[in-house]
This record gives structure tokens, C-alpha cells and sequence, in this order.
């Protein structure tokens, strides 16, 4: 190399130019060394000429990340397949939403508050915040479990909301509130929601 050609390197390719010929300098010993131990030098050599981070295209190295991304990838889309079908696989549900309604005027209401909680005696003591909502599909089999939240007092009566979900899907519905008997709905009013039960 003249010097020319060395002042118009950069310094970077200055220091690679000369890694390069320290490490053809140490091969070339080694090369000329009949003694076996001289190659450790070389290999010292060798691995100060190249990056830490470098990983060389085709080495066993590469080979093995290259498996290590494959694998993952494979697994990461075999994992969304399964996802996929198990979605599938599943059957579709729906949630059961609504309200029971003890109305004013029946002399067995009582209401704490008329614009509040409320509670209920006498004859409709029964109805109350945990008492149990059972939905049954069409073959009449209980698809579903849920309970009646805080009664909420109006001019109107005392009303308590429900929810069961995931009641799998049927022509119709029988929802029943405690023991006051089954309201039947189709599936087409479920899928609507706000189901409307009403005693007195």
C-alpha cells in the first residue's frame, strides 16, 4: 500500500487494514511453526480481528440461530392455529341480561326508599338481592346460573337486575326467578337483552 492510498482511507478502515495484516502475519507464523502449541496465538490472533457481535453467514453458529428464529416462529404460528380452531371448536353463547320488577300498588311492597335500595315483605320477601336466576334452554336442561343484584326503589316498584353468562345458544329460553316460575323468551329477545319480568 503506498501512501497515497493510506491517507485516503478513513480511520476505521485503517484499523481493520491493520487487524488484517497482524492476523495474516500471525497465520503465517503458524503456518511456518512445526510446534502445535503455536496455534494458540493465531486463534488469539484471530478472534481480536473479528466483533463480538459478528456472526459470520454460514458458520454453525448462524445455522443454529437461524433454527432457534425458525422454531419459534413455527411455534408462535402453530399456537394461532390452535387458538383458531379452538374458537371455533367452541359453541357460541350468550348472556342472559335483565330486570324483575315487583310493582307498586301490590299491598305485599314495601319500599325502604322510594328512590333507593329497597327491600321487600310480606308475600315478595322472597325476592332479593342473591336469590337465584336459572336459565334452561329449549330441552329444558339449565344452561345457566346467576342471581339477582340490589333492588332499586322508583314510583314505579322495586326492580332488580339480573346476568347469566355464557348460556349456550337455544331456539328459546325459560328464565326463572327464585320459584316464581319460568318466563319463557326466544333468542332473538336474548341476543336484544334487557329482559323484562314483573310480579304483582
Amino acid at each position: 500500500m503506498n501512501v497515497q492510498q493510506w491517507q485516503s482511507m478513513s480511520e476505521r478502515e485503517r484499523v481493520e487494514w491493520v487487524r488484517f495484516q497482524e492476523w495474516q502475519h500471525a497465520q503465517s507464523r503458524v503456518a511456518q511453526s512445526p510446534d502445535p502449541q503455536q496455534r494458540a496465538p493465531w486463534a488469539a490472533a484471530a478472534s481480536a480481528v473479528r466483533s463480538p457481535h459478528h456472526v459470520q453467514l454460514g458458520s454453525r453458529t448462524a445455522r443454529r440461530l437461524l433454527m432457534a428464529a425458525s422454531s419459534g416462529i413455527v411455534l408462535i404460528l402453530a399456537m394461532t392455529v390452535i387458538a383458531a380452531i379452538a374458537d371455533l371448536a367452541a359453541p357460541p353463547t350468550r348472556t342472559v341480561s335483565g330486570v324483575m320488577t315487583v310493582v307498586s300498588g301490590s299491598g305485599s311492597l314495601y319500599s325502604d326508599s322510594s328512590y333507593g335500595v329497597c327491600t321487600l315483605s310480606g308475600g315478595y320477601d322472597d325476592i332479593t338481592a342473591g336469590t337465584t336466576v336459572t336459565v334452561r334452554d329449549s330441552s329444558g336442561t339449565i344452561a345457566g346460573v346467576g342471581a339477582l343484584g340490589n333492588g332499586a326503589g322508583s314510583s314505579y316498584g322495586c326492580a332488580f337486575s339480573f346476568t347469566v353468562d355464557d348460556v349456550p345458544v337455544s331456539d328459546f329460553y325459560t328464565v326463572e326467578v327464585g320459584h316464581r316460575g319460568e318466563v319463557t323468551f326466544t333468542d332473538a329477545a336474548v341476543r336484544d337483552g334487557d329482559l323484562r319480568l314483573s310480579l304483582g
